[in-house]
């Protein structure tokens, strides 16, 4: 069994939150997502975990979180459609978040994030991947996201399935040099499970 980790969504809606008050363009899942990748995949790189926990499929319109996905497509539903929230979760959103329907419907803040439910260095790789790929285009960004390892690994475009598990290992495909700290996340994930008990540092 691979690396896996615990969807946390108290820090997924903040840092969905904290996007959104960023004023960025056209802020609907499609970017939503790709930026939270690249968030998750960097703080993983760096810390040793995803900011949100999510896990990933490789989409045709690029790497995308299943959870995350699921619970926006509820929201833009409540929102845009009159139906019911499909779970809390998607009710929580709701609290949260305005949805504009223009060519696509994209997401505003209503409310601040809590902060206390993002680390110190989810917040810094947050602004930093804002700052680096906020402002880009669309196809910029499918550019981006597209040509990374992660997703060209998983990706098969058969014309039938249009969704394929990526994994957390080959978000550090193109980083070699992380390859002991990878062995070693490994090591720590394969412990916790033989002794769900023992609290690895």
């Amino acid at each position: 069994m691979g690396l896996d980790f615990t969807f946390d969504f108290e820090a997924t809606k903040a840092a969905l939150l904290c996007l959104a008050l960023k004023e960025l363009p056209h802020f609907d899942k499609y970017r939503a997502s790709k930026l939270l990748f690249l968030a998750d995949r960097e703080h993983l790189l760096r810390f040793g975990r995803p900011i949100t926990g999510d896990s990933y499929s490789a989409l045709p319109y690029g790497p995308t979180p299943n959870r995350v996905l699921s619970l926006l497509n509820g929201l833009e539903k409540v929102a845009l459609e009159g139906d019911a929230p499909l779970n809390d979760e998607v009710a929580e959103l709701v609290l949260h978040f305005d949805v504009a329907k223009d060519e696509y419907a994209t997401y505003h803040a209503k409310s601040q994030p809590d902060l206390d439910a993002l680390s110190i260095s989810d917040l810094k790789v947050l602004d930093r991947v804002v700052a680096e790929h906020g402002r880009k285009t669309f196809n910029e960004l499918k550019d981006l996201t597209h040509g990374m390892r992660a997703y060209t690994k998983a990706w098969r475009n058969d014309e039938v399935r249009k969704k394929y598990p990526m994994v957390f290992e080959d978000f550090f495909a193109e980083e070699p040099d992380k390859a002991d700290f990878l062995k070693e996340l490994e090591e720590n994930q394969q412990l916790r499970r033989a002794f769900p008990d023992l609290v690895c540092a």
